[in-house]
């Protein structure tokens, strides 16, 4: 397997990770006020744009030349660091 392989399998499994676990904040979120519901319903919402977002870099990069995905990894990698701190910092809120 490639680096270019072992990459996008690796960006693919953080993906449905990434669902799974904004799945079970949504389911969380019932349980909340109404009030605070639909603020955390927005936090998904946007996490949500972030991960298509990402997605959408990683599938560019897929349709890229060999040389020229290593050119777009940068995005990717900053459009993953956007999800991921979206859903850290839903998480926390959670917990508080």
């Amino acid at each position: 397997m490639t680096k270019r392989d072992e990459y996008f399998t690796m960006m693919e499994a953080q993906i449905k990770k990434w669902d799974a676990e904004v799945d079970k904040l949504r389911a969380r979120s019932h349980e909340m006020s109404a009030e605070a519901r639909a603020k955390y319903d927005e936090q998904i919402k946007a996490m949500r744009a972030s991960r298509d977002a990402a997605n959408k870099k990683l599938q560019e990069m897929r349709a890229a030349s060999e040389s020229a995905w290593q050119h777009m990894q940068t995005g990717v990698d900053t459009a993953w660091a956007s999800m991921k701190n979206a859903l850290d910092k839903a998480s926390s809120q959670f917990k508080k």
